[in-house]
């Protein structure tokens, strides 16, 4: 072999080296069907009580608010090797809540069938209702798994005809250690019946509160149930209580050692009115545990009707530092801040609403595409979109702190999104393209540079999706596009390659309007010679190459 093509033989193998070490590759690790019969409201939305026979023995399934509702809400978790799934089963004539156990070492899938049955809008089984998700938890102290399901804001008079006046909380729980049962043990008997006054029956797995004592007040009017894990692996949970613009959070933890949960804690008050603000207000976004913290990102619902803003306004934020979310909340400067918290302006980070010119009344429109979330580093993320109705424009908002600094940074360069995801350093956002397949696109956190990493060209075409990443894989929950009111579910299982090597984040302008200090990106750090990641090897084949192009200068010299 001569030397100059020994030279460019040396080169290419170095280039490939160094590519190898620059690029996540993500990959498509597997494709489970769950069922062929995930719930789905098929037929067309109403916008009123229907009882009418053309509604309630039609073949299709009309819904009030959304077409969605499997797999929807807070529906899939992991522990150890298994993957644990909710769904209600269709169509139309069943709804039956269903708990999908998947064991990614085996690939066997085992479900348990519950008695319960979707009871649809307002407790009209043939209207379905998109808010009545099921939620699912399961401790790692005790091996119990936790649903909460099928409600939105019951009490005795919601629906007002006091159909569920002693049917507004659905709770089940299992037995300690049901979760890691071997599958012919995976049977709806792991599960603690409701031996209460207010028992359904001998087959009734359904419970009216978490404490086991019945208390009307703390578990009537309670939407938008969730579960997380503190980091000692403590289960805690957390629901909206009371309506749009009067409501607040309330959450609780679940102590293995006595099989109990605490009682409600709120973080901040309903009826703020009462407690000497001009308005009551509501809040929609979330409760989650990420980064160390029991954190709350939302935007504000006010009762005020007679401002810019049709519905939400805001953003805001907070954490706390300690460990259940008992106390020491603050607000992203890290001042101390009061819970309940009374006024919402006290954890406020900006007013998107700001980003449009009308001032005119209810012609701000910000409702949909609101997320946030905190990278492993601790930069903050919150995204959202504003319409300015009255001159027919539409921003789409990232809003960002980077790490370290005081003021938060807001882009309109943003293509907008529905929900933001955080793996390490790194935010995501996940979800289907135009053909209904999973795309990903990656931003180092504490920057606004989205690029596209992933994408599915061929395959199943999916309706929606539920993301859930754990140990840097994406568990990505979806529903295919299908026909009639029962349709299919799969998981997909997608390695998000976190412990590759990737460029250093570069520094980028920053936005207007939010003033505040350029982000200070982390430099990558200096290669390693002793290092096991490459970095020798490629610096090794680099100076052969070096030495080799002097010795062919030298040689055509001569």
């Amino acid at each position: 072999m001569s030397v100059k093509v020994l030279f460019r033989s040396l080169l290419a193998g170095a280039l490939l080296v160094a590519s190898s070490h620059t690029f996540a590759e993500i990959v498509l690790e597997k494709e489970i069907q769950i069922t062929d019969t995930g719930l789905f409201f098929d037929g067309e939305k109403v916008t009123t009580n229907r009882s009418d026979p053309a509604v309630v023995n039609d073949e299709k399934y009309h819904y009030y608010f959304g077409n969605r509702i499997s797999p929807h809400g807070d529906s899939i978790k992991k522990l150890g090797d298994y993957v644990f799934m909710t769904w209600y089963r269709g169509g139309k004539n069943d709804r039956h809540v269903m708990l999908t156990r998947y064991n990614m070492v085996t690939g066997s899938l085992k479900t348990i069938e519950f008695p319960h049955q979707h009871t649809g809008y307002q407790n009209q089984w043939w209207i379905g209702e998109s808010h009545n998700t099921i939620a699912v938890g399961v401790s790692p102290v005790d091996g119990t798994i936790h649903l909460l399901y099928d409600m939105h804001a019951y009490g005795s008079d919601r629906p007002s005809d006091g159909s569920l006046a002693n049917d507004y909380f659905r709770y089940s729980y299992s037995k300690p250690g049901a979760a890691n049962v071997p599958d012919d043990e995976f049977t709806l008997d792991q599960f603690v019946k409701d031996t209460s006054f207010n028992s359904e029956g001998d087959s009734d797995y359904k419970h009216i509160t978490l404490t086991g004592e019945v208390d009307y007040e703390a578990f009537s009017g309670l939407t938008y149930p969730g579960f997380f894990l503190n980091t000692d692996g403590t289960l805690l949970m957390y629901m909206r209580k009371g309506g749009n613009n009067n409501g607040g959070y309330k959450f609780a933890r679940y102590y293995a050692d006595n099989k109990t949960w605490s009682d409600f804690l709120q973080f901040n008050v309903v009826d703020a009115k009462s407690y000497g603000m001009d308005y009551n207000w509501g809040l929609y976004g979330s409760m989650k545990y990420v980064n160390g913290k029991l954190r709350v990102g939302f935007q504000r619902r006010s009762s005020n009707n007679n401002d810019k803003y049709l519905y939400q306004n805001g953003f805001y934020y907070a954490y706390s530092d300690h460990p259940d979310g008992v106390s020491d909340w603050k607000n992203h400067r890290g001042e101390a801040v009061e819970t309940p918290l009374v006024d919402a302006d006290d954890i406020k980070v900006s007013e998107p609403g700001d980003l449009v010119s009308t001032t005119a009344k209810n012609q701000v429109y910000i409702v949909h595409g609101f997320d946030w979330n905190v990278t492993e580093r601790g930069d903050v993320h919150l995204i959202g979109s504003v319409k300015d109705t009255e001159n027919n424009v539409t921003v789409k908002v990232h809003t960002y702190k980077p790490a370290g600094e005081a003021e938060f940074i807001t882009s309109t360069d943003f293509s907008g999104a529905d929900e933001i995801y955080t793996a390490g350093n790194n935010i995501y956002i996940i979800g289907l393209n135009s053909s209904g397949r999973p795309y990903i696109e990656k931003a180092e956190g504490g920057t606004n540079k989205f690029t596209r990493v992933y994408e599915q060209t061929d395959g199943r075409e999916f309706r929606h999706g539920n993301v859930y990443i754990d140990d840097g894989k994406l568990y990505f929950y979806l529903m295919e596009k299908g026909e009639g009111s029962a349709q299919p579910v799969y998981l997909q299982i997608i390695d998000l390659d976190l412990d590759a090597t990737e460029p250093a984040p570069q520094p980028e302008p920053q936005p207007e309007p939010q003033p505040g200090p350029d982000p200070v990106p982390l430099p990558a750090p200096p290669p390693d010679s002793n290092s096991s990641g490459g970095g020798g090897s490629l610096n090794f084949v680099l100076l052969l190459c070096l030495g080799l192009l002097s010795l062919m200068r030298r040689k055509a010299r001569i």
